[in-house]
């Protein structure tokens, strides 16, 4: 199987099992779910899906050299997503933690039909599904790990020259099992994009609003019993042709407000939403030994501190 990815560039994937998991049914899910949580003609900034999302993780670790556990693991690490993604967090989970689909993913797997694929090519589901056994696929924060990489260089993909998202990507390495860069500027480069997306994308007082509109359409239309929470974990596109078919005018509102250019001024909502802090302070290695970019970039390290105070004071109101 080829993938010819926007990002990455064309690669091979020989390995069964691989090839079995992106054509079943829970990874082919993932086409209809947007990355962003808006779809694409409510979002205003790019989109793309947890499907190329997941490739993408999957191909990176691959190039890092992670064993094939991890790149299977890191191919379904967004199969337990509902619909609307990180949106559901305002009705289900904590918006500051956005672990909703975390607590979710041991079961949602273990209810799918990836447990039979993965015994049927001789592969243990329970260690898979673990995702704390695979340092390159997920870390804590402030480090890099593919997940966190690959949705940050997709949109940061979408307002930079090709040459420069290859320079960073070329710079990444496998320390130990541990993602870093070889790079002083190419960490700088993809730390100050990173925060920019957070700051005017993915934290913005736009996307808080637009979140919140979002999921206040879905809260009604579960009181109202037009959606049910099955239907949330089927995909975007079936849970909005449920929504859009009530005809009901509440709803019509609501996506009349989405479908505007901006919502940052309705009055009606509050900017002071609460959302994830989203960050990285990347790890550099100089001469074997390794660095944050923090330790050699004072300016950074301030920026990431009045960064975190806004987010904190911001949640805080709403605790």
């Amino acid at each position: 199987m080829k993938i010819n990815d926007r990002v990455y560039g064309e690669e091979e994937i020989n390995e069964k099992v691989l090839i079995d998991l992106i054509n079943s049914d829970e990874v082919q899910r993932l086409k209809k779910i947007s990355q962003q949580g808006l779809p694409e003609e409510y979002c205003r900034e790019p989109t793309f899906s947890r499907y190329e999302h997941s490739l993408g993780v999957m191909i990176l670790l691959k190039r890092l050299n992670a064993n094939l556990d991890e790149q299977i693991a890191g191919l379904i690490h967004d199969v337990s997503h509902t619909a609307f993604s990180h949106v559901t967090e305002l009705l289900f989970g904590d918006p500051r933690k956005d672990d909703y689909q975390d607590k979710k993913h041991q079961i949602f797997v273990e209810n799918s039909e990836i447990p039979e694929i993965l015994e049927k090519h001789g592969f243990n589901c329970k260690k898979i599904i673990n995702l704390k056994n695979f340092s390159l696929l997920e870390n804590e924060v402030p480090d890099l790990c593919a997940d966190r990489f690959d949705y940050a260089i997709r949109e940061i993909f979408m307002e930079n020259e090709k040459d420069k998202i290859d320079y960073i990507i070329k710079s990444l390495i496998n320390c130990g099992g541990r993602m870093a860069f070889s790079s002083y500027e190419a960490a700088k480069i993809f730390a100050l994009s990173f925060l920019k997306c957070q700051v005017y994308h993915w934290g913005s007082d736009e996307a808080r609003i637009r979140f919140k509109i979002l999921a206040e359409i879905l809260d009604y239309g579960l009181k109202k019993g037009i959606i049910s929470n099955r239907d949330l974990w089927k995909d975007d596109e079936f849970v909005l042709s449920l929504l859009r078919g009530a005809n009901d005018g509440k709803i019509s509102r609501g996506f009349e407000l989405l479908e505007r250019g901006s919502v940052v001024d309705l009055e009606d909502y509050n900017k002071n939403l609460i959302k994830k802090f989203r960050y990285v302070d990347p790890l550099i290695i100089v001469e074997g030994d390794l660095f944050r970019l923090s330790d050699v970039l004072e300016d950074y390290k301030k920026l990431l501190e009045i960064e975190k105070e806004k987010s904190m004071s911001i949640n805080s109101k709403k605790e």
